[in-house]
């Protein structure tokens, strides 16, 4: 049995209709609230790539500078307890696109062609808004490759920043040559990959020799792939100075992008759905000096949730102790507390000139007056590990990697600063896009609108999140429940099952495994079938 066969067949027993009834909820009459229509409004839909929730401001982080994020917050609802269908950019971007799970999408890794490998029915969120004839624009990375989505990313009616698609029919007008024209005023970047001269020449080599092999290679190749992993992996071991002013940036051109066709949506007065993706704070950490300036390096912590303080955990649950992005087999040295706290100081530096690229768009929806008639959302594909359980980056199970912010507002529906403690995934947003437009919904999606929890965040929702990875051999399930996560990795060569359980209340960092702890086999057993039957009881106790 080849990979793909084996992890459906894992799944097998958790069908598309089943899943729905155990993670789903939909408001009955008397559960439904009466709200304002919402489907001639605009959209903001913002895509922060690598966010975990824990390097925002209003999640709890008293160190990271996030004021635009936390504003948005403030003025309208914080779902506390969001999670991704899969720790990695393709699977959970295919999911979250499509309203499908990774059992259903069949995408389970990054270099899985999404195109090739969906249900014939199944529909992405452009196609949707194409249907409903909304002017959609994206700008960055949505779906995780243009090749591998031409059909899908070809129905949106304008892409800037992004890999065309063929025969793409639609509007491309590239950067606006006002903002081209102060580009060339800026001072030339001080370095283009790194301040050593030695390493600047080794990458610089590095990168023209990829490019040399992507000249002959098919995208998606192995020759492709081992290429792209030739420059890449090295340079995901660079952090801190990036040598840009933030206009020279990739976001914050984007960002700049996005303001300027925010104005030119005012004056055409037409409905739009605006996708804008932001690639930091995926690796490599680098941004400009002055959000590094932000910080002291005296108030980083060391990392939570220490190697030598894990018990029995499996190491299969922690990648064998392998880093696939930073720290990678690249880096060639010792990984010292110092080196991973200036990794972890950062990252936090990028996330805080993300969030100005954020106050950059919000500022100009506010100016152009499209402010209170646009539905906002910002969210991450997943989250990233900083170095608890000695982890960096995604591809984990693990709180860290799975948990992503989710911020949302809705003139006229989201009441401001408003906290919703209820599960919601990832999975969800293309159902609640649906409810929220008044679009048709395909009858087969496996997420649910949360638009209920907008007017009444505190109903009891769903008892839990599924999250699939994929990974050294591997398929991972997790279910997580407000208190509890447990995760099953069964081996694709010996069918081998390791098995994680842990109680969040108690161990909110996940450093002891009470999977095969007798005093905790009730709660195995009940956690298992929840995982491999996806049986559930929306109405139960949302809390166990």
């Amino acid at each position: 049995m080849d990979r793909r066969g084996f992890v459906k067949h894992v799944g097998a027993g958790i069908s598309a209709s089943v899943l729905s009834r155990y993670i789903g909820h939909r408001a009955d009459a008397s559960g439904s609230a009466t709200r304002s229509d919402t489907s001639q409004m605009n959209v903001l839909f913002i895509d922060i790539e690598d966010m975990t929730a824990a390097a925002v401001g209003c999640y709890g982080n008293s160190i990271v500078r996030t004021p635009h994020l936390d504003r948005v917050a403030a003025e309208g609802m914080r779902f506390a307890r969001c999670y991704c269908q899969a720790p990695m950019c393709n699977p959970s971007r295919s999911s979250f696109l499509t309203g499908l799970r990774p059992d259903t999408t069949n995408v389970y890794v990054n270099s899985d062609p999404m195109d090739q490998l969906l249900p014939p029915d199944a529909l992405t969120l452009p196609e949707l808004l194409r249907r409903k004839g909304i002017y959609a624009i994206n700008i960055g990375k949505l779906f995780h490759h243009t090749w591998t989505a031409q059909k899908q990313i070809g129905a949106f009616d304008r892409l800037e920043f992004c890999e065309l698609p063929k025969q793409y029919e639609g509007v491309s007008t590239g950067y606006p040559k006002h903002l081209e024209k102060q580009l060339r005023r800026l001072p030339k970047p001080r370095f283009r990959y790194s301040p050593d001269p030695v390493e600047e020449k080794r990458l610089a080599e590095l990168k023209a020799e990829r490019d040399r092999i992507w000249q002959r290679a098919r995208k998606g190749s192995r020759e492709y792939n081992r290429a792209r992993s030739m420059f890449q992996q090295p340079m995901a071991n660079i952090v801190g100075d990036s040598g840009l002013l933030e206009e020279q940036e990739l976001d914050g051109r984007k960002a700049r992008m996005a303001a300027h066709i925010l104005k030119e949506m005012a004056q055409q007065k037409k409905q739009f759905f605006l996708s804008v993706g932001f690639s930091k704070p995926h690796t490599p950490l680098r941004c400009p000096k002055k959000y590094l300036d932000l910080y002291d390096f005296d108030d980083i912590p060391a990392a939570a949730a220490p190697p030598e303080k894990d018990r029995n955990i499996p190491a299969v649950a922690k990648r064998f102790g392998r880093n696939y992005d930073i720290f990678n087999s690249n880096y060639e040295h010792p990984v010292t507390p110092e080196a991973a706290r200036r990794a972890v100081m950062a990252y936090y530096a990028c996330a805080s000139f993300i969030d100005t690229q954020i106050g950059l768009i919000l500022e100009t929806l506010e100016l152009e007056g499209l402010k209170d008639n646009t539905i906002v959302i910002i969210f991450s594909d997943h989250g990233f590990q900083l170095g608890e359980h000695n982890l960096w980056s995604k591809y984990t199970l693990f709180e860290q990697s799975t948990r992503v912010p989710l911020l949302v507002r809705v003139p006229g529906l989201t009441k401001r600063g408003v906290t919703c403690d209820e599960i919601v995934e990832l999975v969800d947003l293309l159902p609640s896009l649906c409810d929220l437009l008044d679009i048709t919904q395909p009858s087969n999606l496996e997420g649910t609108s949360f638009g209920p929890l907008l007017a009444r965040p505190n109903q009891r929702w769903k008892k839990g999140a599924l999250t699939v990875c994929s990974i050294a051999g591997y398929v991972g399930r997790s279910v997580r429940t407000k208190r509890w996560r447990y995760a099953q990795w069964r081996s694709k060569k010996t069918s081998s099952i390791e098995k994680e359980l842990y109680d969040l209340k108690a161990d909110p960092w996940e450093q002891n495994n009470l999977a095969n702890d007798p005093a905790y086999g009730h709660q195995v057993a009940r956690l298992s079938v929840l995982l491999e039957s996806g049986q559930n009881n929306t109405k139960g106790d949302s809390s166990a």
